[in-house]
């Protein structure tokens, strides 16, 4: 395995950069999505949620041999073996995996299911000799796994969509990472999972290549945070990005390239992901989630240099 080294003035820059783009270095608060009540008064024009995330239910083990446990491993296994299909994905991760989008009818789904599978059959070149899973909970409609392979570890979530186990998110990370001990109900296991996956993510050297880890990464930030990092260009947005996939992909880079191993441990109402680089050096970042709109999803909302 190959690790990128960087001239300690580029990284000094790099560093300013991904400060100035990240939401948290900004003061000003990003606008709610509901109208702000004044004087106790009741909401105007309130908006009803008209796709509420189902309740999500205390944690239990996952028996792999059934249920979303065997649906789990038998799409872990399609992966692998490069027959996984776009429609195992959720709704919402096939429309970050599955771009870009070239033709009407892609458009107006919002992915391309070709794009989608060619992105699986990537992550599924790499996905082999897998072990025993370190981690199988399920709390509701939401499953988070965790498990060995030869190149280092995957993270899987599976949400219940349309009365189907759908993959909600996947990603692999070739640098060791330590997650904190969730407990206390299923949000803290589900943001420590969420955490972790995208710290792991951002800091993998090779179990993925640029792209693909881009593209994963991008899946588990709030759209708000991907926009502000890495404000889409026309041609982005032609081809169904709400982000620009090049620029975010430095932005990754200068917080997690190089890196040896990253730890995840929480910090107040967030996480801090501490990532070691080589010769030992330490960089440090704040991490702080938001629930996203499926069940038991928690997305990245801001990125801190600390």
């Amino acid at each position: 395995m190959t690790t990128r080294s960087f001239r300690p003035v580029a990284a000094l820059a790099l560093a300013a950069g991904l400060c100035l783009a990240l939401p948290a270095c900004n003061k000003k608060k990003p606008a709610s999505d509901k109208a702000e009540k004044k004087d106790g008064g009741a909401t105007p024009n309130p908006v009803a949620n008209t796709n509420p995330a189902p309740e999500v239910k205390a944690p239990e083990r996952v028996d792999t041999k059934a249920g979303v446990g065997k649906d789990a491993v038998d799409f872990l296994t399609a992966v692998g073996a490069g027959t996984a299909k776009a429609g195992q994905l959720s709704a919402g991760f096939v429309k970050l995996v599955g771009l870009p989008v070239e033709f009407p009818s892609d458009k107006e789904k919002g992915y391309s299911a070709d794009a989608a599978e060619s992105w699986l059959r990537r992550v599924g070149s790499k996905l082999t000799g897998m072990g025993p899973m370190s981690e199988s909970s399920q709390a509701g409609d939401v499953a988070v796994f965790r498990g060995s392979f030869t190149g280092g570890t995957y993270f899987l979530r599976m949400v219940r969509e349309g009365g189907a186990w759908k993959a909600d998110w996947l990603s692999l990370s070739s640098v060791p990472a330590t997650a904190p001990a969730a407990a206390g109900g299923a949000d803290p296991l589900l943001r420590a999972f969420a955490a972790t996956a995208v710290a792991a993510a951002i800091s993998d050297r090779d179990a993925l290549s640029p792209e693909q880890r881009t593209a994963a990464v991008a899946a588990g930030l709030a759209p708000a945070l991907r926009a502000s990092l890495a404000p889409p260009f026309d041609g982005d947005k032609a081809h169904g990005f709400d982000h620009s996939p090049a620029q975010l992909g430095l932005k990754l880079s200068a917080i997690g390239g190089g890196a040896e191993a990253v730890s995840v441990a929480p910090a107040g109402d967030g996480y801090k992901v501490e990532v070691t680089k080589a010769g030992g050096a330490k960089t440090a970042y704040l991490l702080k989630l938001v629930k996203g709109p499926t069940a038991g999803q928690w997305l990245v909302e801001s990125i801190t240099a600390q």
